[in-house]
């Protein structure tokens, strides 16, 4: 049945509880902002329509769990319903008015359109059975939901008395920052202005109101519905699918309820995880997606063929398809094919699964030394880079290289000295993969490690950590000493210069963190991920590309247009700094690069790298030759890679600079 009801309507002799099957608060500080919009544009005694909000009335057998809540259900008939649709707007409803009530609390403000503040508190946060005993939460998580805890203590200021764990969430954080948000724009306002936002939220916010009857499936139903406001991740969806599934296996009701709490237990501990790092939080379908490839991998072949059958485009799109169309449907219960057992493997795959890529994505939190964080830290760089290489048809792509590393992390049962030596020769190798030209690269007699026939060979237990580590080492070793992949790269970049390549953001970070440690005095002045992120907008030409000033003109006035451009290109002439210090450096003369006495911008005040760069009276062309040989002698030191024979004039050719002779 339907019915279009405000707030105050919706939430009179009715409880709700959000189930498990539904994901969290979802809502970022975007749709909150949104929301608050619609709020204050609001004219006075007009109607906005907010949704649908789809119930399910909560099935005796399930409140009479319900220990706090029977009492109101019983003696004052109150009829308690699931949320199915509707949650995000509804719950931002909820935070709004609880906000509303603290601040007239911490106002004094005894009555708002002649309410107290208790009178509000009662019917939209808790009522009591008397202020020592029951507590029933009018809108809230059930119990074992991650986010129960965090509602309460957090959003409701109540005390727990209990052992729940109140661990953040993705979900959690933006319950949080939600609440911060309104309390920011609620706080200055007087009273008349309370009134009119709490008037609004509550009569004339509008829902749509559906109650789900006996012949609807009400986890069909959330899966059909959730296509409104913020939409459901595959992984979100895929939680719902397996509390389904789990309904319809004939087995024990025991082992349905223990597989409905591994379930709920599974994705508390992933969205935890995801969401532990409020800087870097991860996206929930990326770790689905390389789980997914990882799980699996033995039938990879023959999914791949699948995928390009059905044409899929979208990122995690053939993967989920997979999962929600063709693994975990009711038609495989019926006959027979998907068992609880299945489901159990995967959930426990699940689990194990993103405590290492918590680590691989989040090395900083996580439990290994500094020297194993940092490599990882490094290895990530790679992981956003995708580029294939095509040998001989077969493709070798980088966009494996999470699945790989989660095999590989696996594998090493957490020995760190294993998992050292594999993380050092790995960098080196991808390194490697990316300074060489792939072309290249593919004109010699050498077969690149494939990432996923070797995802697939880890989980038949065809090979172990230690095997992948020896042909990581071979390969490396057979590139370095190839001469004829030498030669090709020494005209290569002589030809095209470094600025636009792959691997030079990588390069002259590292080449920082190695002057930081020769210094040493270990103070980090380069934020790393910010330089990989934001590309090259923080690689600086120290000769500009628009060198129109008198200084720059003057001291390159005997070179021809292409040797400019030459020495512009050239690997000694780039340093990595902020894309906001390289926006105020520009053109600028090269004295005023170094040290501008306005503010403390210059190289002198930089990086390591910087400071190194202001110690040259001048950046003409001897020093951007000069630096470039010493630019060089770290590839050879950090990576092994030698070029030419080591003559000088081998590396001048190779920095484009043979015209300097």
């Amino acid at each position: 049945m339907e019915q279009l009801l405000s707030m105050s309507k919706i939430f009179s002799e009715k409880i709700f509880r959000i189930p498990d099957f539904q994901r969290g608060y979802a809502w970022t500080l975007k749709e909150v902002k949104d929301f608050w919009g619609d709020l204050c544009r609001l004219e006075n005694k007009k109607n906005h329509y907010v949704g649908v909000l789809t119930l399910e009335p909560v099935k005796e057998a399930d409140y009479k769990k319900w220990i706090d809540d029977l009492w109101i259900i019983d003696a004052k008939r109150y009829v308690p319903y699931y949320v199915v649709d509707g949650q995000q707007r509804l719950t931002t409803s909820i935070i709004l008015i609880y906000v509303i009530c603290q601040i007239m609390k911490e106002k004094n403000i005894e009555k708002l359109n002649y309410t107290t503040n208790e009178e509000i508190s009662r019917k939209f946060v808790f009522e009591y059975q008397d202020k020592n005993k029951n507590r029933t939460y009018m809108y809230s998580y059930e119990c074992d939901n991650p986010s129960y805890a965090y509602l309460i203590s957090q959003v409701y200021d109540e005390k727990i008395i209990s052992s729940l764990n109140e661990d953040e969430t993705i979900y959690t954080n933006n319950l949080g920052k939600a609440k911060r948000f309104f309390y920011e724009k609620l706080v200055s306002m007087d009273v008349s202005q309370l009134e009119d936002i709490y008037t609004k939220i509550t009569q004339h916010f509008l829902f749509n109101m559906y109650i789900i009857t006996d012949d609807i499936d009400v986890y069909v139903t959330f899966e059909t519905m959730n296509n409104r406001g913020k939409p459901l991740s595959n992984l979100e969806l895929l939680k719902n699918r397996l509390i389904y599934v789990s309904t319809l296996f004939r087995v024990d009701e025991a082992d349905k309820r223990r597989l409905r709490r591994d379930i709920n237990e599974c994705w508390k501990k992933i969205y935890h995880i995801l969401g532990k790092s409020k800087e870097r939080v991860l996206l929930d379908d990326e770790f689905l997606v390389t789980h997914f490839m990882l799980y699996f991998a033995k039938n990879m072949e023959e999914l791949e063929k699948e995928r390009y059958k059905r044409r899929y485009d979208g990122f995690g799109e053939w993967q989920s398809n997979y999962l929600l169309n063709d693994y975990f449907v009711v038609q495989k219960i019926f006959d027979n094919s998907l068992s609880t057992e299945d489901c159990f493997n995967y959930i426990q795959s699940l689990s194990e699964s993103i405590d290492f890529w918590g680590d691989i994505k989040n090395p900083l939190s996580s439990k290994y030394s500094d020297e194993i964080k940092e490599y990882i830290d490094k290895i990530n760089f790679f992981s956003i880079n995708r580029r294939r290489y095509f040998r001989s048809g077969y493709m070798i792509d980088l966009s494996y290289l999470n699945v790989f590393l989660l095999a590989c992390f696996r594998s090493c049962k957490n020995n760190s000295k294993i998992l050292l030596n594999f993380l050092k020769i790995l960098e080196k190798y991808l390194f490697l993969l990316e300074f060489y030209d792939a072309d290249a690269i593919e004109e010699i007699d050498i077969k690149l490690l494939s990432f996923p026939e070797t995802v697939i060979k880890l989980n038949k237990g065809e090979l172990v950590i230690q095997g992948v580590i020896e042909k990581l080492n071979k390969l490396y070793e057979s590139l370095i000493s190839s001469a004829e992949l030498n030669r090709k790269t020494i005209l290569y970049y002589s030809k095209n210069g470094f600025y636009r390549t792959s691997w030079i953001r990588y390069y002259l970070c590292e080449y920082e963190f190695a002057l930081m440690k020769k210094s040493k005095s270990n103070i980090d002045k380069l934020n790393r991920w910010e330089i990989y992120e934001k590309g090259y907008n923080s690689i600086e030409h120290i000769y500009p590309e628009n060198s129109h000033c008198r200084y720059w003109i003057d001291l390159f006035k005997e070179y021809n247009s292409k040797q400019k451009n030459a020495l512009k290109n050239s690997l000694g002439n780039f340093v990595v700094i902020s894309s906001e210090k390289n926006g105020k450096l520009g053109n600028k003369p090269f004295p005023e690069k170094k040290s501008n006495k306005q503010n403390t911008v210059g190289y002198k005040y930089g990086t390591y790298a910087e400071i190194e760069i202001s110690e040259y009276e001048d950046w003409d062309s001897k020093a951007i030759l000069n630096r470039g040989l010493r630019l060089v002698a770290f590839l050879n030191e950090r990576w092994g890679i030698k070029i030419g024979n080591g003559k000088k004039e081998d590396k001048i050719k190779f920095l484009g600079l043979e015209f300097l002779g």
